[in-house]
């Protein structure tokens, strides 16, 4: 029989120990956010602060509404934040192609350590264009949080355009960044009435999440 001073005393270290897991998440949280910081700061391409809070990567998340990932595409993956929500979700004979310029990020990225993740270092320029001109109609999703308010309008262009071509029929485009300067292309590549815009303020500074249905 278990006393009433055994069982507080078990109650206390449960609150101690889920406190300690809080503050080591809490702790490991401000140092992604840091580590982030300083790559972004010495690369103007990456066009972000700070990386994603979770409530972003969740509504990033919910926009899949069960879609098949089976083949996804991923510009601008940064330190992984929203690739690592992908492969939670992805079969096992899954690939997520992900492709990212700056060498801290893509050292970070290969640490994931996962057969399913192909690592593709360029522009979502270039490799949108390689993948269209190999006919490559067949990814499911692609997801972008690359700064495209620093691209040239020729350049948005390009990327929308392509990764419209690459998509399957009822594949998704998803697009989140500080701007909804893409909204216009996006009406003019996609049906209007399956493109959804939302806006999460709980990221610094606000994100706009744009999703487009082929």
């Amino acid at each position: 029989m278990v006393s009433g001073s055994e069982s507080l005393a078990g109650s206390s270290n449960k609150k101690y120990i889920n406190k300690s897991k809080t503050g080591v998440k809490c702790l490991k949280s401000m140092q992604e956010q840091l580590n982030f910081l300083k790559v972004a700061l010495r690369d103007r391409r990456i066009g972000a602060m700070t990386r994603s809070s979770k409530y972003v990567v969740n509504a990033v998340v919910r926009n899949f509404n069960n879609k098949s990932l089976q083949r996804v595409i991923e510009y601008g993956p940064g330190d992984g934040v929203v690739t690592r929500e992908i492969l939670k979700r992805m079969p096992r004979d899954g690939e997520l192609s992900v492709v990212e310029t700056n060498p801290k990020f893509i050292k970070i990225l290969r640490n994931i350590n996962d057969p399913r993740l192909k690592i593709i270092e360029g522009t979502a320029q270039r490799v949108s264009e390689e993948l269209k001109r190999d006919n490559h109609a067949i990814v499911n999703l692609v997801i972008s949080s690359i700064p495209f308010s620093i691209l040239k309008p020729a350049e948005r262009e390009r990327i929308v355009d392509n990764t419209f071509k690459i998509l399957e029929e009822s594949g998704k485009f998803i697009v989140f960044q500080y701007s909804p300067i893409l909204l216009n292309l996006l009406n003019k590549y996609f049906v209007r009435k399956k493109i959804n815009t939302q806006f999460e303020l709980r990221n610094i500074p606000p994100m706009f999440i744009m999703t487009a249905e082929k």
